[in-house]
């Protein structure tokens, strides 16, 4: 899809602005946070992702060139190695959401998957890469195995609030 480019998120207020707006949607906190984020958490959660060399990098995914939700990727430490049991180096995680609703079910988030693959596969070196979504988000794990994802397992962990969740295991 032509129309889906990927930038850094930057540290400016429209930027944190359209988080928060999205963060305000059911449809997407309760796959993604667990729990609708003010403007305030989403600064002290995003900005540390806004500086170079950021542990957790964050892209807007623009559509048309219009803001319509993020994507980002973090190095798996030996603790999510040993929870998704899986091993070696260069193992990349990462996740999405798409906070434009009316945006949805249009390619976007599977081209912006695509892009960043593409990018981890290359700059990064990336071996495995990793998405985890809730067992129940059926929309997700569709959206995923379009991109060359299949279910390795499922696991239970603690979401965001302390609410246990499944959770699939997705590699490719």
């Amino acid at each position: 899809m032509a129309n889906v480019n990927i930038r850094l998120l930057q540290d400016i207020d429209s930027d944190y602005k359209l988080l928060e707006k999205w963060y305000q949607e059911e449809e997407i906190y309760s796959s993604f946070e667990q729990r609708k984020l003010n403007y305030k958490e989403i600064k002290e959660k995003y900005y540390p992702r806004t500086l170079k060399n950021a542990k957790v990098p964050v892209y807007m995914i623009e559509y048309n060139q219009k803001p319509v939700g993020i994507i980002q990727y973090k190095l798996l430490d030996e603790k999510d190695k040993e929870l998704y049991k899986l091993k070696g180096n260069n193992i990349y995680e990462m996740d999405i959401f798409i906070g434009e609703l009316n945006e949805h079910n249009k390619g976007i988030g599977s081209s912006a998957i695509n892009k960043l693959s593409e990018f981890l596969y290359k700059e990064k070196n990336a071996k495995i890469l990793v998405m985890c979504p809730l067992k129940n988000n059926t929309k997700a794990i569709n959206c995923y195995k379009k991109c060359g994802f299949y279910i390795k397992d499922y696991f239970d962990i603690e979401d965001t609030i302390g609410v246990l969740q499944t959770y699939a295991l997705m590699i490719k």
